[in-house]
Parts: C-alpha cells; sequence; structure tokens
C-alpha cells in the first residue's frame, strides 16, 4: 500500500486529485488574476509505508531547484507524529521520507513557490 495524500488547495474540491499546472489560476477562486503559490495536502498513513510524492505542479526551475526551492513546511496532526526529510524536489513534485507511519490522517504539507507571497 503507499500513503494518500489528500489535496485541500488550490483545488476545487478536497481530495485525491492534483493542483492544476502553474499556468492556471486556482479553481477555487476563478476570478484571480494571480496564479496560484502553495500547495496544502493532508497525508494519511497506511501503517507501513515511510515515503510519499506529493504533486505541486508549481513548474519549479533548475536554479531554484539548486537553491533548495520550494519551501517545505510539515505541521504534524497527531502526537508523536513522524518526523520527516526531504528525499527529492522536482519541477513539479517532491518526496518525502517518514520515520514512521501511522494508519490515519498525521500531517499537512504545505509546499511554497519561491520568492513569493503564499495566499
Amino acid at each position: 500500500m503507499a500513503l494518500t495524500v489528500l489535496y485541500d488547495y488550490p483545488v476545487t474540491t478536497p481530495g485525491i486529485t492534483t493542483p492544476a499546472p502553474a499556468n492556471q489560476p486556482p479553481p477555487t477562486n476563478l476570478d484571480s488574476s494571480t496564479r496560484f503559490n502553495r500547495v496544502k495536502a493532508r497525508l494519511v498513513g497506511d501503517g507501513s509505508s515511510t515515503s510519499v510524492i506529493i504533486t505541486h505542479n508549481l513548474g519549479v526551475s533548475t536554479a531554484q531547484l539548486a537553491q533548495d526551492y520550494p519551501e517545505i513546511h510539515f505541521e504534524p496532526l497527531v502526537t508523536g507524529a513522524p518526523s520527516y526529510w526531504v528525499i527529492t524536489r522536482a519541477a513539479n513534485s517532491i518526496t518525502i521520507g517518514l520515520s514512521a507511519t501511522t494508519a490515519a490522517t498525521f500531517a499537512v504539507v504545505t509546499i511554497l513557490r519561491p520568492f513569493s507571497p503564499s495566499k
């Protein structure tokens, strides 16, 4: 089995559908002229997996990847949540390693575009 990523923003309906490409306005704010600058997702453990790929579709450049962008914030939701580390960053995804997992929703991950304020 694998960890499940439930996308909260920027998606029309929270769930497993990945965010739209970076050149599209956020679907939850269709009249916005600003493209989305962050992705927020909840991690749901399966009780055994210790890594997860999160698709952010921010279109991060090679130069920005070399400077350790995008920014990644991990917010534990349970007592004793696993520690995490970034395994890889790519233009449109990140891979996170976890020290352990649980069979419940255990964290929120926020991924921020470099050099831009988040909405």
